[in-house]
């Protein structure tokens, strides 16, 4: 997901004084043993680079639009099809999307490569794909210009305990026609109407930083409920990814394994997540093309038994950025995006490539 440069004045709930003050204030607590090393190197987020594709059959001189935005929805539904024993191809989904609706689709996806790879998903065919031309609205020479598309589309998953019933539906969508070097010419998907709240998803709901605040009450008490080990409770990583992306996401899961590793050898016992207190410092409605991006606090203290006994209690402030977004059925959640170093009060994306200590027990 694209997380694009702010636009727009933030909500700013909690001075920055003060946040740093709290982080500066609460980092004590004894230094947990870490047999692995002390010192790790902050891997950098995925790059994610776009090459666009000239669209079959296109000139740029030549505007076809209805004829071309039939080929780039063949195009995109080939793409999102997974094939029986296959897997989807999202770097050829990736050079077809841009803004809002890549910010939007592409994550959409992940939930049906995980199953993908667990073996619950067997196959997804998209057929029966039939388009129609609403609107073309040109630029001055007639070239570049936005298309609003009707695009109707049959969808049928088969799932390890058999088909589901087919999908039939119709979606509204934007497309935009673009130069790519010389007569060649290339479409993306811009913008999706979305049937669920009627809303296109480029439109940044109005959310207030009362709402916003209640909503991260629940997301950090789910956020440390994957990273809690104790009896009948394993450390949940596949959950912990589902709340992060980029550079968190990135800085976040080598250190979850490696305390999965020390669980599975017996060095930690446990550790759990008491008193989770997060407060805004900011809130970004129009952070991206599609939700906002907030400055969370974070207030918690990490209980850590290990084999030699029980570790001195840590209470720590913690800082993240976190991205709102929202699914196709138009309900929003929730995803780590950034974290600020407290011992080199930079952020993680900051960092990648360098080799910094070990963080303080949980790291975050």
């Amino acid at each position: 997901m694209p997380i694009g440069v702010a636009r727009g004045a933030a909500v700013r709930i909690v001075s920055l004084a003060v946040v740093a003050c709290a982080l500066a204030c609460s980092q004590g607590g004894a230094t947990v043993s870490r047999p692995l090393g002390a010192s790790f190197t902050v891997p950098a987020a995925a790059t994610e680079n776009v090459e666009r594709v000239a669209l079959p059959g296109a000139r740029y001189d030549a505007p076809n639009p209805a004829s071309e935005v039939d080929t780039l929805f063949r195009l995109v539904y080939a793409a999102r099809n997974l094939p029986r024993g296959g897997v989807e191809d999202l770097n050829r989904l990736r050079a077809l999307v841009d803004g809002a609706y890549a910010d939007y689709t592409l994550p959409l996806s992940e939930p049906e490569i995980r199953d993908e790879k667990a073996g619950l998903l067997l196959e997804i065919n998209f057929s029966n794909i039939n388009t129609r031309l609403d609107e073309w609205d040109p630029t001055a020479d007639g070239k570049s210009g936005v298309a609003l598309v009707w695009v109707t589309r049959t969808r049928t998953d088969t799932r390890i305990d058999g088909p589901s019933p087919s999908q039939t539906a119709t979606y509204q969508f934007r497309a935009a026609r673009r130069q790519l070097r010389g007569d060649a010419v290339y479409w993306v998907v811009t913008d999706f109407l979305n049937p669920a709240t009627n809303r296109w998803v480029s439109d940044v709901a109005a959310v207030s930083a009362v709402d916003v605040s209640s909503e991260l009450v629940q997301f950090f008490a789910d956020f440390y409920d994957a990273r809690t080990y104790k009896y009948g409770h394993p450390i949940d990583l596949a959950k912990a990814t589902r709340l992060s992306r980029l550079s968190y996401q990135a800085y976040t899961v080598p250190l979850i394994e490696r305390e999965q590793s020390e669980a599975a050898s017996g060095a930690l016992v446990s550790i759990r997540y008491v008193g989770i207190k997060p407060f805004l410092i900011s809130w970004i409605a129009g952070a991206t093309p599609h939700g906002g991006v907030a400055t969370v606090g974070v207030t918690r203290t990490a209980l850590e038994i290990r084999r030699d006994g029980p570790v001195a209690p840590d209470t720590a402030t913690y800082q993240f950025r976190v991205h709102r977004h929202t699914d196709d059925a138009g309900r929003s959640y929730w995803m780590a995006i950034d974290f600020l170093r407290p011992d080199s009060q930079r952020w993680v994306s900051d960092l990648a490539g360098q080799s910094v200590g070990m963080p303080a027990t949980g790291h975050g």
